[in-house]
């Protein structure tokens, strides 16, 4: 886990949108419409799902929630919140403080520096998976609107084990709808890849095809082989439609 940085200054940093960020639901939905888009997946799923159920599951396991604080997210998601946090008056800060959680007030006073100094470390250096435990809706007030979006993310999008279990409603050849699960039976679906985190930034990096994953174990694939066989070809069109859609990885 990182301590505070210091980092580049915020008018330095490249900011991004939530869709930009992978594993996000907004970059699940930036997918889904690159894939509606693709003439080559309509000619390889022509007729996928038409009579039976198409649907995929994308299971993204073991994110780094446990081992990364706010901190070790991209620089541009938590610069402006610790430079912030850095620059409000004392009253205004006590204020916030204020309607804080009592375990942060705790952390924060235990702490040595100004009080801007420890308000800013505490909050940037939460390790993840606890962060939307620790975001009230004072704090909420000063966030940026990308960082206070990924907080919800964790909280209802990533399984307590740090898994994400993307859904996706594919029909001959388009993607009509996406969806996160807490569980991977909570809808049916025809295919399930599944591949650590660290993998799957290597599939969509084109560092690692979809083939050599599958046959050397690295991914893992349950399907009806009849109908996996048969649309080999559209499954290596969706992960290139993947590879080819703006992304920034949040870890």
């Amino acid at each position: 886990m990182s301590t505070q940085q210091e980092g580049t200054s915020a008018d330095e940093l490249t900011y991004y949108e939530l869709h930009e960020y992978f594993p996000t639901t907004a970059w699940l939905e930036a997918y889904a419409e690159r894939l509606c888009e693709s003439e080559a997946l309509d000619r390889e799923m022509d007729g996928w799902g038409t009579k039976w159920n198409g649907d995929f599951v994308f299971e993204i396991r073991n994110l780094p929630i446990f081992e990364n604080a706010v901190n070790d997210l991209p620089e541009e998601l938590w610069r402006n919140l610790g430079d912030a946090i850095r620059q409000l008056p004392d009253s205004t800060l006590e204020a916030v403080m204020q309607t804080a959680p009592e375990q942060i007030q705790e952390n924060v006073e235990a702490r040595t520096g100004t009080l801007q100094e420890r308000a800013s470390a505490e909050l940037l250096e939460t390790p993840l998976n606890e962060s939307p435990e620790k975001v009230w809706p004072g704090l909420r007030n000063i966030m940026p609107d990308v960082l206070d979006s990924l907080v919800d993310e964790l909280d209802e999008h990533v399984t307590d084990e740090g898994h994400v279990f993307a859904w996706l409603n594919m029909v001959d050849g388009d993607c009509l709808e996406t969806a996160t699960m807490q569980s991977v039976d909570e809808r049916e679906h025809r295919v399930r890849l599944t591949g650590e985190y660290e993998d799957w930034k290597r599939l969509l990096s084109g560092d690692l095809g979809l083939l050599d994953a599958v046959m050397g174990g690295t991914l893992n694939v349950t399907a009806d082989m009849k109908n996996t066989l048969q649309y080999m070809d559209a499954q290596l069109v969706m992960v290139d439609v993947a590879a080819e859609t703006d992304k920034r990885y949040l870890f």
